[in-house]
């Protein structure tokens, strides 16, 4: 099974820590932007109201913004704009598998570059400048990093950009978590479609601000990028959903609001999550750059799809497998959940560490 494909169909468990993003926002915590639902579309590629608001939070101009319906859509129209079909592109290990499936639907043969943890899931800059002397068409990484979510340096990213650059070679950057470093530490908001013509970067509201339900997401490059994907976008959809645009247009205008119910709910569970992951020595922590998830190795010999299925089972919590981003020793574990349900959860990954058959 997909991790997509899994993480739609499976039932939620009783302890269920697998969101990796804010917890969705209800109707009823903004009525005035329910409010303002329409049914018009407006604008041939969005609505400019909503394209001028992405390009003024992300410091481009509007010609540089193609709204598109949530990051994994725009993921695709980047791929098919930066790579003809039998190319090869280099795309991050680990990673989030959907870019993976991408590559391949749309024919193209993939090469890989790591991010070790013992490196903070830094990209191996030596092993992208090999993918790039091998003739890759585009690279391809998240920041923050998928499944990690540690962000990639500042310096990391500029080398990469400048690497693609000096091959006249596209960069896709997925930065649908990269928010949480704005929320949490003060960062830049940004993007690093602004390294240059070549940089195509894609984002939502998702994640970071709980508006999966909308599928409001977005491309952002150059305007000879956006025009080229408008002609890919044809092909997707005939035109963006209203209902969404118009709520989308609100959240922007008021999403002061939204950024600080994401802060409140990363600082109780962050709070609870690193108390108890500091006492619980048999996992290795992977680091916290203000994902509301952590990542977690597992202790030897522990297969984390096997573990999964057994905290599942007689523990009645859920996390998410690092199998499904290509790492069996490690697990994801969202935190952007009520503390009581968080507490409860963590205790019962403790005891199931205590039981797990290792070599059963």
């Amino acid at each position: 099974m997909t991790y997509l494909e899994w993480a739609k169909r499976h039932t939620p468990a009783r302890f269920e820590l697998t969101v990796s993003g804010a917890p969705r926002v209800a109707v009823a915590e903004c009525p005035a932007i329910a409010d303002t639902l329409s049914t018009l579309v407006t604008g041939a590629y969005g609505d400019p109201v909503l394209t001028g608001l992405i390009a003024d939070r992300y410091g481009v101009s509007p010609n540089s913004v193609l709204p598109a319906s949530g990051t994994s859509s725009g993921n695709f129209v980047a791929m098919a704009v930066a790579a003809e079909r039998g190319r090869k592109v280099a795309i991050e290990w680990p990673a989030y598998e959907p870019l993976l499936r991408v590559a391949a639907f749309q024919g193209l043969e993939v090469v890989r570059f790591r991010r070790e943890v013992n490196d903070a899931f830094r990209p191996d800059l030596a092993e992208i400048a090999a993918a790039l002397d091998r003739g890759v068409a585009a690279v391809v990484l998240s920041d923050f990093h998928n499944p990690s979510g540690r962000r990639c340096r500042e310096e990391d990213m500029r080398a990469v950009a400048d690497l693609c650059g000096h091959h006249g070679v596209k960069l896709i950057v997925d930065e649908v978590y990269r928010d949480f470093g704005y929320l949490r530490n003060g960062l830049p908001l940004g993007t690093a479609a602004s390294l240059g013509d070549h940089v195509i970067a894609t984002g939502s509201l998702t994640k970071v601000y709980g508006f999966g339900g909308l599928r409001a997401g977005w491309l952002l490059g150059s305007p000879s990028v956006i025009e080229r994907a408008r002609l890919v976008w044809d092909h997707l959809d005939v035109d963006l959903a209203a209902p969404s645009s118009s709520m989308a247009i609100q959240v922007l205008r008021n999403i002061g609001m939204f950024e600080d119910r994401t802060r409140r709910i990363r600082e109780v569970g962050s709070a609870v999550y690193r108390g108890w992951i500091g006492k619980e020595a048999r996992l290795g922590d992977c680091g916290d750059d203000g994902a509301i998830f952590g990542y977690v190795r597992l202790p030897d010999g522990v297969d984390s799809e096997r573990f999964c299925a057994f905290l599942r089972a007689e523990f009645e919590t859920q996390v998410v497998s690092g199998h499904f981003f290509e790492q069996r020793d490690h697990v994801r574990i969202g935190f952007g959940v009520p503390e009581v349900t968080l507490r409860e959860g963590l205790r019962r990954i403790s005891r199931a560490l205590d039981e797990f058959p290792v070599d059963g």
